[in-house]
């Protein structure tokens, strides 16, 4: 496929995605009543008058009213907040999985070690994310409660400790991706021909790895960790829900349950940007290295 068709698929994803919500959402929230999602996320009431006179009456608010910022500064804010979740989730799997994944290619001929290694890459993948989520919250709750004292935030936003459990939460499975396939891809390369020759000059093993194999390594490790993100963006969501990262994926769950098919559409919008553009990355890096 050419690179133009390449990059052509990102804008149609997210049309077609934009016009399936701008159709269906509003058709679909008309079916059920807006809920609570959350304490002070959902339906409220309003007190109308004063006085005797004065009338209680059930309100619905939008996204705009709940946050009172116009729909398009809410969703940049959250976009914002997504973006740097999902950074530091890229981040954190390249840097974890490849050491974890050099640690498991380096110990491949003791069965225990390496197997014991994969295997719990393997656990952890297994794992989703939305649980992971509430395990780890409901751990740190725990042991602030036996320390005394907070450890941990476990739940809200901020560019500090608060992006530790969702951080963990929701690069778990792109961590195993990334170890696993990095250590099959390094143990081929260990018993490639030029690493024995690189051996047999006397080259040190920290300089075989770093100038021969890693250069072989990165390019699967990069894609691992492209994977991961895939799946990190779905499970989005339900892991900000849980510890109330204010994202986006969030705030298409408050859409839902203040019924607000614009909000949603938006929403939609975003998160398959998203998607595309790291499935569109991936190809691109792909087509280089093949």
């Amino acid at each position: 496929m050419s690179l133009g068709l390449r990059l052509l698929r990102v804008p149609a994803t997210v049309a077609m995605l934009g016009l399936l919500f701008a159709t269906i959402a509003p058709a679909a929230m008309a079916q059920y009543q807006a809920f609570q999602l959350a304490p002070g996320i959902g339906p409220s009431f309003r007190v109308i008058g004063t006085g005797p006179g004065a009338t209680i009456t059930a309100f619905v608010p939008s996204i705009e009213t709940q946050y009172q910022e116009p729909l398009a500064t809410v969703i940049l804010q959250a976009t914002v907040r997504s973006l740097a979740l999902l950074a530091g989730v890229a981040v954190f799997a390249l840097f974890v999985g490849v050491l974890v994944g050099i640690a498991a290619a380096l110990v491949r001929r003791r069965a225990i070690a390496s197997g014991a290694v994969l295997g719990a890459t393997s656990v952890v993948a297994a794992v989703p994310s939305f649980f992971l989520a509430y395990f780890l919250q409901i751990l740190f709750i725990f042991i602030g409660g036996a320390a005394g004292h907070s450890v941990l935030p476990v739940f809200g936003y901020g560019l500090d400790s608060h992006l530790v459990l969702p951080l963990l939460a929701l690069s778990a499975p792109a961590v195993a991706a990334t170890a696993q396939l990095t250590a099959v891809r390094m143990g081929e390369v260990f018993d490639a021909d030029f690493i024995t020759t690189a051996y047999a000059k006397g080259l040190l093993p920290s300089w075989i790895i770093k100038v021969h194999v890693l250069p072989h390594v990165l390019p699967v490790s990069l894609e691992a960790v492209g994977g991961g993100l895939r799946i990190a963006v779905a499970s989005l969501p339900i892991v900000e829900y849980i510890l109330l990262w204010n994202g986006i994926g969030f705030v298409a769950l408050q859409s839902i349950a203040l019924r607000d098919p614009l909000a949603l559409t938006a929403c939609a919008i975003v998160l398959g940007s998203m998607f595309a553009l790291t499935s569109l990355l991936l190809d691109l890096r792909r087509a280089r290295f093949h």
